[in-house]
């Protein structure tokens, strides 16, 4: 299948027709703009424009990487048109290919194919795709013919067990990248509380963080935590804390939050006692409780 269609020009759409071009597939563009016959991405990059119902007719794998609020209305109008092609994919990372359920009744085999990547624009996101580890969830049958095109595109293929590991799976994806830009923003908070330029905050941080990020390329999580939590610091902890409630209470409840995740890391891996472990979760938990004893 060497014919493939591209239902939604964003950035992953974008990415993925300017990569299955450089891997010598054909791509066809589906866009809703059809004054022009060809799309020019702001690369340089060209692509022939055509109709949902060309689409249909004229691909044989069609990939639907539109807003995931349209993809179900995209699928059933693909079945409507009654598609020639031989496969349906769409690249949420949270949808399941029981989405488009009204083309697998038409015979044609669907999945999900979502790369676990971030890309915040078009360039970042040809940049970052090829190498990339994609998850694939949905008919057994495109197995191989995905487990083909990861590999052209020199990235790693993992298979998801079933349609309901998607929503979790796409959370620990969102936990991962997006959450990490939110940490950044408390930490450049907590910064420019202390008296920083807000910029400066983050240029301070930055090396801390890819330190942080190089230490888990080579350690798992247990061995890379540094910190206080993972000393038994009670004392520090406590400092953070009262200095968060009264100045941050927006980074003072990401802290409770999240310090316990910490220490049960630092439990598991030996770092702390069994004691160390119950005396931080008690001084945590009673903050988030609304409980004194940070005076």
């Amino acid at each position: 299948m060497k014919t493939v269609g591209i239902i939604g020009l964003g950035r992953i759409g974008a990415a993925m027709a300017v990569s299955l071009e450089r891997c010598g597939y054909l791509v066809k563009t589906v866009r809703r703009d059809q004054s022009s016959r060809h799309a020019v991405l702001s690369t340089g990059q060209e692509f022939e424009v055509i109709t949902l119902a060309q689409a249909a007719r004229e691909t044989e794998v069609v990939f639907i990487t539109t807003p995931d609020d349209a993809i179900e209305e995209t699928a059933r109008r693909l079945a409507e048109i009654g598609t020639k092609c031989r496969a349906v994919l769409h690249m949420s990372g949270s949808l399941s290919s029981e989405i488009l359920d009204p083309l697998r009744k038409a015979g044609v085999m669907t999945g999900s194919l979502h790369p676990l990547q971030s890309f915040p624009t078009l360039e970042r996101a040809i940049e970052n795709l090829p190498g990339s580890y994609f998850t694939y969830e949905g008919d057994p049958s495109l197995i191989f013919w995905v487990s083909t095109l990861v590999e052209r595109f020199g990235g790693i293929l993992k298979i998801l067990p079933s349609p309901e590991a998607k929503a979790i799976y796409h959370a620990g994806a969102v936990i991962a990248s997006n959450y990490l830009v939110a940490l950044a923003q408390l930490a450049i908070d907590c910064l420019a509380q202390a008296g920083f330029d807000p910029e400066d905050a983050r240029a301070a941080l930055l090396p801390l963080m890819k330190g942080t990020m190089n230490n888990l390329m080579s350690l798992p999580p247990g061995k890379a935590l540094t910190g206080p939590v993972c000393r038994g610091d009670i004392g520090v902890v406590e400092s953070h804390l009262k200095a968060l409630r009264q100045e941050l209470p927006e980074a003072f409840k990401a802290y409770c939050a999240l310090a316990p995740v910490l220490a049960r890391i630092a439990m598991q891996s030996g770092k702390i006692t069994d004691r160390q472990y119950e005396q931080l979760l008690e001084l945590l938990l009673r903050p988030a409780a609304g409980l004194p004893g940070l005076n």
